[in-house]
């Protein structure tokens, strides 16, 4: 799966090429966290952080707010 950084993130949605925005658990993290992922044409994403491969928020809330603030107004929650 891709990896993309949160200003090519911003800059994906402002272009509207971003089809869907689907936010689930990250199992992988071993931690009750949350990953963004994307779908960009045929392909899916997720988000990259500085230090991390995959960008994890610990609250949905918190996750809600940065995806507004990047423009996004629809999500996906998968709870599983």
């Amino acid at each position: 799966m891709q990896r993309i950084s949160e200003d090519t993130f911003r800059i994906l949605v402002n272009a509207g090429s971003v089809r869907k925005v689907t936010i689930q658990p990250a199992p992988w993290n071993g931690k009750d966290r949350w990953a963004v992922i994307l779908k960009l044409g045929m392909d899916e994403a997720v988000i990259k952080s500085a230090r991390e491969d995959v960008r994890t928020w610990a609250s949905l809330d918190s996750l809600a707010r940065w995806l507004k603030t990047q423009g996004v107004g629809v999500v996906e929650l998968r709870m599983a």
